[in-house]
């Protein structure tokens, strides 16, 4: 017997899935049966949940591989084209961000993105400091110089409603003030948020990072311990938070094997089936450096420990390949020489 069609049903049967994999299988499904009833407006909307779970609750790969299909149904007429246009942004802001992250998006294909982003603020009347903000991490992998005009950019774009909000800017500021070695301006940025309370995705666990690598260059080692501490508390646990366990663990491998070894065990799981290679590599680099820190210390262990380490030392040494032809630039090879203490 046919099943009828319901798209009420079906966006109740995803919604009570649990987060990431098993809710984007469901929605998949239902994005499957709303476009084979020609349903474009229902579909929409299900591939918009398709991408918000895989940016949020994912690893934003899916949300990378539904987003031209995405666009293909919001062009498909004038007018759902001016019914989507204020969402299509939202969703332009987190894919911009994430085809950042994946070699697998040629820099052609990400520019493109970024261009059309641009013009599409500009149509709609916002301002371009979020498309500055995003382009400017991209070129902090390829091009410092455009990367400092993008930077600027968005310090005298006005916010308004596209905008992430006030800590996010701020987190902005702090990242690229401290690299640029302005550790005043950074640090005055930093306290703003820490001592606001200030909180959201992302803040203050990729703040602490900052303010964590900069202790570090400065040879700051009890403020690089205040920040590893509150950090570790902020990204134990977390599949979100890859990027500072790497970072934390090439600190631990330094600092304390012991406990840097036991950290690696507990989050090692959060690696398992990933397909960001960007949270891969960061996450491969710290393990590579606790693994081969834990051997010295593991005699018993010495030879499975280093073998392990070499592993991820070989991923991420592909990883910084690939990541490095795309962006034209040596970027990755260079991280992967830091964490390698080299």
């Amino acid at each position: 017997m046919e099943q009828t069609y319901d798209p009420a049903a079906l966006a109740a049967e995803f919604r009570k899935a649990e987060p990431g994999d098993p809710r984007m299988r469901a929605i998949r499904k239902a994005i499957g049966a709303a476009e084979q009833a020609k349903d474009t407006a229902t579909a929409l909307h299900f591939h918009h949940a398709l991408i918000k779970e895989s940016v949020f609750s994912g690893d934003r790969y899916q949300a990378l591989i539904d987003f031209p299909q995405y666009l293909n149904l919001v062009h498909s007429s004038p007018e759902t084209e001016r019914e989507w246009a204020h969402d299509s942004l939202w969703l332009f802001k987190w894919i911009v961000e994430a085809a950042t992250e994946f070699w697998q998006i040629d820099k052609k294909q990400i520019l493109t993105w970024f261009s059309e982003f641009r013009r599409t603020l500009a149509r709609q009347g916002y301002s371009l400091k979020p498309f500055y903000e995003k382009r400017a991490i991209f070129f902090s992998y390829c091009d410092r110089a455009r990367l400092r005009m993008d930077y600027e950019d968005f310090l005298s774009a006005p916010m308004d409603g596209m905008c992430d909000g006030e800590a996010d800017s701020l987190n902005t500021v702090v990242r690229w003030e401290l690299e640029f070695g302005n550790r005043e301006k950074g640090m005055r940025c930093a306290e703003r948020i820490i001592s606001g309370k200030m909180f959201s995705d992302e803040i203050p666990a990729t703040t602490y990072g900052y303010l964590l690598a900069d202790a570090l260059l400065h040879g700051e080692a009890a403020r690089a311990a205040d920040c590893a501490e509150r950090l570790r508390a902020l990204s134990d646990g977390s599949r979100f938070r890859l990027e500072q366990i790497g970072q934390l663990l090439r600190y631990d491998a330094k600092t304390d094997p012991d406990r840097g070894y036991a950290f690696y065990l507990k989050n090692r799981h959060l690696r398992e089936n990933l397909r960001n290679p960007l949270l891969c590599f960061r996450f491969d680099c710290g393990a590579a450096a606790i693994l081969d820190a834990a051997a010295a210390k593991q005699p018993g262990s010495a030879e499975a420990l280093r073998t392990a380490a070499a592993q991820y030392r070989a991923s991420a040494q592909t990883a910084a390949e690939r990541f490095d032809a795309r962006n034209g630039s040596d970027f990755f090879a260079a991280a992967l020489r830091e964490s390698e203490g080299v």
